[in-house]
């Protein structure tokens, strides 16, 4: 039974995660808008930004997976970088451009530099819990998401009434789903990895 504690314990954590989701939708909602400072583009930018830090802390923190979360972190960098880019192209033109390829060149070196490891290490993970979840997050957000978003659906189901707002609410909260999934996710990664430390420890 003691062995059960800490699922017991995550999934109400996970749960909040989903709810907070929803609740920030919800917000949106009442003000029947989805533009792009929205409560919902702005939760998917906080879920990626306490991923890309959670997986950070974990590599750095835990021998075990180190380079899988170091190199998922600075995937999720660029997303996190993506999401900003209005925020970011403030300051000049094409800033989220240099600090994207930016990301992406460090991801790069890391994997050249430690590439065996890394290899390693998704073979060792690949069939776990927390890799499937994050399978699921990441389709769910690159696939199912964009395709389920494509204009010409929307138009077809509403002909002539088409309503963008309707499109870009139901389109946006199908990729908050894919962020909270991957965030839970990535909470799994990080007990996983804590896991597999106190097992290479002992």
């Amino acid at each position: 039974m003691r062995n059960l504690l800490p699922t017991f314990l995550r999934f109400p954590i996970y749960a909040l995660v989903l709810f907070f989701a929803t609740y920030m939708i919800k917000l949106d909602f009442m003000t029947g808008e989805f533009k792009e400072d929205s409560f919902t583009e702005r939760t998917q930018e906080i879920f990626l930004l306490i991923g890309v830090l959670f997986l950070a802390f974990t590599s750095i923190k835990f021998e075990a997976f180190r380079y899988f979360n170091a190199v998922l972190s600075l995937f999720f960098l660029t997303h996190l970088i993506r999401e900003l880019d209005s925020i970011l192209d403030g300051f000049f033109d094409g800033l989220w451009q240099i600090l994207a390829f930016s990301v992406v060149a460090i991801a790069i070196i890391i994997l050249l530099k430690h590439g065996k490891p890394f290899w390693k290490q998704v073979a060792e993970i690949q069939h776990q819990f927390a890799f499937g979840v994050f399978t699921v997050g990441l389709f769910t957000l690159h696939v199912f998401s964009r395709l389920y978003g494509k204009g010409t659906n929307w138009e077809n189901l509403m002909g002539d009434g088409f309503f963008r707002t309707i499109k870009d609410a139901s389109e946006e909260s199908i990729e908050l789903l894919g962020y909270s999934i991957i965030l839970i996710s990535i909470g799994e990664f990080y007990y996983l990895s804590k896991k597999q430390n106190s097992i290479k420890q002992s």
